[in-house]
């Protein structure tokens, strides 16, 4: 009888974990909030491939915040390196933090003489949350939107 106390305190104590998590989210997304799954390693030793970050929509976005933007298809998760102006336009350069070249950026973002264009303020989803300057991310949950994706 102990036992089978003991067991359904530990589930109510992991349905009420849950239904925490499920109303943070709900007002996260209320607030503009979202969230990425990390896919790769060219983010490593900051993220890893399976990790879940949250993101926020951003009009102030700097050197050294980690973006997600729209890339061919798909999505990338990369670190603004460059922020430069052009015709108007917020354009920004982005590397890998396990990458040894930034990213090729956009033609839109073109400037003559420059050999590395950025991506275009338009294609960017949003601004990965830091915490002290680390990711705010949760190890391995991104896991599975990876695998659903698949």
């Amino acid at each position: 009888m102990k036992h089978s106390i003991s067991k359904l305190l530990e589930d109510r104590q992991s349905l009420a974990a849950l239904a925490l998590l499920i109303a943070l989210y709900l007002i996260f997304r209320a607030a503009g909030g979202g969230m990425a799954a990390v896919s790769g390693g060219s983010m490593e030793p900051s993220l890893h491939s399976g990790d879940l970050v949250f993101i926020i929509k951003s009009n102030d976005v700097r050197k050294g915040d980690i973006i997600v933007f729209r890339s061919g298809g798909g999505y990338v998760i990369h670190r603004v390196i460059d922020v430069y102006s052009l015709d108007g336009m917020k354009c920004y350069v982005t590397q890998g933090d396990n990458n040894p070249f930034p990213d090729p950026g956009s033609q839109r973002c073109a400037v003559p003489g420059r050999t590395v264009y950025g991506v275009p303020d338009d294609l960017v989803v949003g601004v990965v949350i830091e915490f002290l300057g680390f990711p705010v991310k949760i190890p391995y949950v991104g896991s599975l939107a990876l695998l659903l994706r698949g």
